[in-house]
């Protein structure tokens, strides 16, 4: 169970009033690397990319770009632990 979030700005209707359609949405792309885990219930938003060997801990939310071989955890996510 991990959350991939990829509309940053959610929401229903348009400043006018009016019903949003596919075309009023802006998607991001997330990008998770080779060898990275992400724990369980950890959110994921739009645009950031989980580097190479990197954990994600559970329950996490990721704001930023999280780098290669490193440990994050929180809310937002901190790196907590470098690895080797």
């Amino acid at each position: 169970n991990v959350s991939f979030i990829n509309d940053i700005f959610p929401k229903a209707v348009n400043d006018d009033g009016s019903i949003q359609s596919e075309e009023d949405w802006e998607l991001k792309t997330t990008i998770v690397k080779k060898r990275a885990s992400i724990g369980t219930s950890a959110t994921i938003l739009g645009g950031v990319t989980i580097g190479e060997s990197s954990l994600v801990g559970a329950g996490s939310v990721v704001t930023k770009d999280v780098p290669s071989n490193v440990i994050v955890a929180g809310n937002p996510a901190r790196i907590i632990k470098r690895l080797k």
